[in-house]
């Protein structure tokens, strides 16, 4: 079978504000997608392809809306080895709403939504995307399979609260998400609350893996198994870690689409 397979790159400039994406990712029926929030340099991109059986399969969605980071991006997917996948980079802010959203940039991974007043020399304007309204119109069959990585340092918790309140977190059967600044009193209640949530809709985080790890075994060409894994978070620094979620085999006939949800609950009424 000829797939159509390619590294399609969406300049910021062809992507207005009113968020017309119908005509790029949004027109495919895909069936495998992995989306990458903070893609950086590519690296977890690469790990992905890598380490990810049949990843010639996915659509893989990247969101990286850092300049510097993005063309460094483009630069490591845009090499040889990388032609034969369906690779696309958006330059825009994931966040609540299409707006416009203050954006520290040429801080490397640790590029951020910067909403207070501090470094404003390194802050920008970023188109912002309203993420959870666009997965929702992304995800067009229960038999999709989507694994959504997200890596947006301080921003992480607000994001996923909006997927919990719009019921588009169930979309994805995987989720693996760098959860930050863990001892913040300010934000800590509400991400205590969006785990407990995540694990009440019948996920499970699995394990906790740290990209250097990722990495030494990827640079040996070793297997998944190799990547040492941990079961307390406590225990390993904060930056470079994730949780990986998995929706458990107890969970049946989930709601995959937003569209199959609310045709059930009509018919329930």
């Amino acid at each position: 079978m000829h797939l159509f397979q390619s590294l399609f790159i969406i300049k910021d400039s062809d992507i207005p504000l009113n968020n017309n994406l119908d005509e790029t990712v949004l027109e495919k029926n895909s069936t495998h997608i992995y989306i990458d929030i903070g893609c950086f340099d590519g690296e977890t991109i690469e790990h992905f392809i890598y380490f990810t059986p049949n990843s010639i399969l996915y659509d893989i969605i990247t969101f990286e809306p850092d300049p510097i980071n993005y063309q460094l991006c483009k630069k490591k997917l845009k090499q040889k080895q990388f032609e034969n996948y369906s690779i696309t980079i958006i330059p825009k802010v994931v966040w609540l709403r299409n707006e416009k959203v203050p954006f520290l940039i040429n801080h490397g991974e640790n590029s951020r939504i910067k909403l207070t007043e501090i470094d404003k020399q390194n802050v920008v304007k970023l188109n912002g995307i309203d993420f959870s309204s666009w997965l929702s119109r992304l995800v067009k069959s229960k038999n999709t399979r989507l694994h959504v990585k997200v890596s947006m340092p301080g921003s992480e918790v607000p994001v996923l609260r909006k997927l919990l309140i719009d019921e588009t977190l169930v979309l994805a059967e995987r989720w693996d998400i760098q959860w930050t600044d863990r001892y913040n009193p300010r934000i800590r209640a509400v991400r205590i609350y969006i785990q407990s949530m995540i694990d009440g809709l019948g996920y499970s985080c699995i394990h906790y893996t740290r990209i250097p790890d990722v990495r030494e075994v990827y640079q040996k060409k070793g297997t998944l198994e190799q990547i040492a894994k941990h079961s307390n978070w406590q225990l390993i620094p904060e930056a470079d870690t994730y949780c990986y979620y998995i929706q458990r085999p107890t969970v049946t006939d989930a709601p995959r689409t937003t569209r199959l949800k609310l045709k059930s609950k009509n018919v329930r009424e």
